[in-house]
């Protein structure tokens, strides 16, 4: 374990760049070949990077099955991603898009400086797990060319507004912390936020941060001939 992970350090950045490049392969091939193989070949590589966090629990003997279906909107986009690209549809798309890219991001850009065992080369496969969703959102919007509507950008706003309210009752009657809503993690972004504002203008805050985000990815989706390469 380390509680220590330097940000933006060689780690940190060689992780980010690692997926960047792997997804910017696939976006090539996909133009190439056969978007539908390709695009099922992205989904297991994206499940083979995420599951080398269980490979690492299980030989320690902390896996926990729960952890496959977890709440953590991460997880929920992790699963929604791969459905999209093994049979691609627009609405979820635009999940893994509007809400998926930001809140991952996040967590690749800001991913804490404590990581169990072991360590290092586990914080780095969590960082590129994190990477990889924001480019297979990427990819299903260049390879795809989905639109996102004015619409759904509201839709969006409405959504994670009820979303938040349900989950925070939900972990207080649970007692669970789905989304980091009660308590945030040790020595992240989260953590700074709820130290500063305190504890339901820290929720606020965390809603505030993601309409922004949201409402960025909009603007950048509505980009003319949207592409990265």
């Amino acid at each position: 374990m380390i509680d220590n992970f330097k940000l933006f350090g060689m780690e940190h950045i060689l992780s980010i760049l690692s997926a960047v490049v792997i997804g910017i392969i696939f976006i090539l091939l996909a133009k190439k070949y056969d978007k539908k193989k390709i695009s099922i070949i992205l989904a297991i590589t994206i499940i083979l990077i995420r599951s080398v966090r269980y490979v690492f629990d299980i030989n320690l003997g902390v896996f926990s099955v729960l952890d496959l279906v977890s709440l953590h909107i991460c997880n929920i986009d992790l699963i929604l991603l791969v459905i999209c690209l093994f049979k691609p549809n627009k609405k979820i798309f635009t999940f893994t898009f509007l809400v998926g890219i930001p809140t991952a991001l996040c967590v690749a850009l800001m991913p804490g400086k404590v990581h169990p065992d072991p360590g290092m080369l586990r914080a780095m496969f969590f960082i590129m797990s994190h990477t990889m969703l924001v480019m297979g959102a990427i990819y299903l919007k260049i390879t795809y060319k989905y639109e996102i509507s004015k619409k759904n950008l509201l839709f969006y706003y409405l959504f994670s507004f009820i979303g938040i309210i349900i989950m925070y009752i939900f972990d207080v009657i649970t007692k669970s912390n789905y989304m980091y809503l009660l308590e945030a993690p040790a020595k992240t972004f989260l953590a700074t936020l709820y130290n500063t504002f305190g504890k339901y203008p820290y929720v606020l805050s965390i809603y505030l941060i993601l309409m922004i985000l949201i409402t960025v990815l909009y603007f950048i989706s509505k980009i003319k001939k949207f592409k990265i390469i």
